[in-house]
């Protein structure tokens, strides 16, 4: 092919997309518009939709507010995606700028905006579409504004190379109220005291805070939520996995593995370095603190004791791939299983799904014979352990985990007849290489004590272990 023959096969291809996209949201609009017409809940055809379009449910939602609204509401704009003249996700942002509007008022935006809304930018589409909004009903954008304020909130998402980004969503006076008061502050750290003596001057200088303007701002803000110095450790629990030849290379031969590296379940990887580091700050920390308390100093670091660091050694199949599984008599999942699972599972184990695991569920229900084993387990987020018990849908246990040769499986059926499956993750994260194997280590009843440990490494100072501390038995393929 040409060059130019190349670049107009892009352009036909782009077409298709949009006119895919329109088709998409008929079929979509008139999947979950059946349901509601017959008075049904359309949350079990949404996560169908959501697994169809690979996609979380969240998006899934996303993608069925603005099928109904191009359907019903905004006929130009369905036109030109349909043509091929639109793309979706500008589609999208003319559904999104008018949603605070009535289906009326909706509708003659779209009308206005027919003979430009195909040339113009993102921004500007935006712009065009909120302008032309407030000129019909000014009260809706007042209104949408102050519904806004109501969904103010705080999150945080994972970032690259071991760091996260830590986000709030507020008022624009406040947000901004908040940023000028940590820039004034950072801008008066480079002031010295104009009269001191030229040797007191450079003296002062040389010791001046050395970090970059967005480095000491991420500090003092860190610093001021959570009420503790920058170096100081937080005393929450972070769950870090790491094989014990990450976590302690002196004890085979002083060379860290080629696979250095250890993960915080839900978030992602960091340096195994990174993490023997944070485990030696928390006890050199907690070692102070003792000392602090055992002197008569109850100054802040007294105030940590219970900063500490524990060791639960968790056993994977000879692969090293794969957590092996624990048994419970109970009913729900609780302690040591609840905390195998938390870690198996870090996310939802419907696919497309990243939302948090905040529940455990049977795969097979307890009603109908199911065991309360890590087997039969499954980490699902709250939505989708609701869909679970919504007729139709049926999950079912496709491997066990426990042969050695496959990882733990659930297979999903969806109302429409559709079947997904889901793989728990390595213990380490997609892409983790398994570890050389050591025939000797692998044994059919392990102990915690057998893992080898620095002699004496917290000073002769152990404490009672926490409640959930366990043993694992496991029946380990040799």
């Amino acid at each position: 092919m040409t060059e130019p023959e190349r670049i107009a096969a892009v352009s036909a291809l782009e077409a298709l997309k949009g006119a895919a996209a329109a088709a998409q949201a008929r079929l979509t609009a008139a999947a979950v518009v059946d349901r509601e017409t017959l008075g049904e809940d359309s949350r079990s055809v949404r996560a169908d939709i959501a697994l169809a379009r690979k996609c979380s449910p969240t998006l899934a939602d996303q993608h069925v507010g603005v099928a109904k609204a191009l359907v019903k509401e905004m006929p130009e704009t369905m036109a030109a995606l349909t043509s091929g003249e639109l793309s979706e996700r500008r589609a999208g942002i003319l559904v999104r700028e008018t949603a605070c509007l009535s289906a009326e008022h909706r509708a003659e935006v779209d009308k206005q905006l027919a003979p430009t809304m195909t040339s113009l930018g993102d921004k500007a589409l935006a712009g065009a579409a909120r302008r032309a909004g407030a000129a019909l009903d000014a009260e809706s954008l007042a209104e949408r504004n102050r519904r806004a304020v109501a969904s103010r909130r705080m999150s945080v998402r994972p970032a690259v190379d071991g760091m996260a980004w830590l986000s709030i969503l507020g008022p624009m006076k406040d947000v901004i109220g908040a940023h000028v008061a940590l820039t004034a502050e950072e801008k008066r750290r480079h002031i010295i005291d104009p009269t001191l003596s030229p040797q007191a001057w450079a003296a002062a200088a040389a010791e001046a805070d050395s970090r970059g303007k967005g480095a000491w701002l991420a500090d003092r803000a860190l610093e001021l939520l959570s009420g503790r110095a920058k170096d100081q450790p937080q005393p929450v629990e972070v769950n870090l996995v790491m094989t014990d030849k990450v976590l302690l290379p002196a004890a085979f031969g002083g060379q860290a593995p080629a696979d250095d590296v250890a993960v915080i379940p839900g978030w992602g990887p960091i340096s195994g370095e990174a993490a023997r580091a944070h485990i030696a700050d928390l006890l050199n920390h907690r070692t102070a603190a003792k000392d602090a308390s055992t002197g008569g100093d109850d100054a802040g670091a007294a105030r940590d004791d219970g900063a500490f660091v524990w060791l639960r050694r968790l056993f994977t199949d000879p692969s090293g791939r794969d957590l092996v599984a624990l048994d419970s008599t109970r009913r729900r999942f609780h302690g040591g299983l609840r905390k195998f699972l938390q870690l198996r599972d870090p996310t939802c184990r419907v696919p497309w799904c990243d939302a948090p695991a905040i529940e455990a569920d049977h795969v097979h229900p307890v009603h109908d014979g199911g065991t309360t084993t890590g087997a039969n387990a499954g980490g699902l987020c709250k939505r989708h352990n609701q869909i679970k018990e919504e007729v139709g849908w049926y999950f079912t246990v496709r491997s066990t985990g426990l042969d050695g040769t496959r990882p733990h499986g659930i297979r999903i059926q969806t109302p429409t007849g559709r079947v997904h499956d889901s793989t728990a993750p390595p213990i380490l994260g997609e892409g983790w290489s398994s570890p050389e194997r050591i025939p000797d280590e692998w044994m059919d009843d392990v102990h915690l004590q057998d893992l080898p440990l620095p002699e004496d490494p917290w000073g002769g100072w152990i404490p009672d272990p926490p409640d959930d501390w366990f043993y694992l038995h496991a029946e380990l393929v040799a």
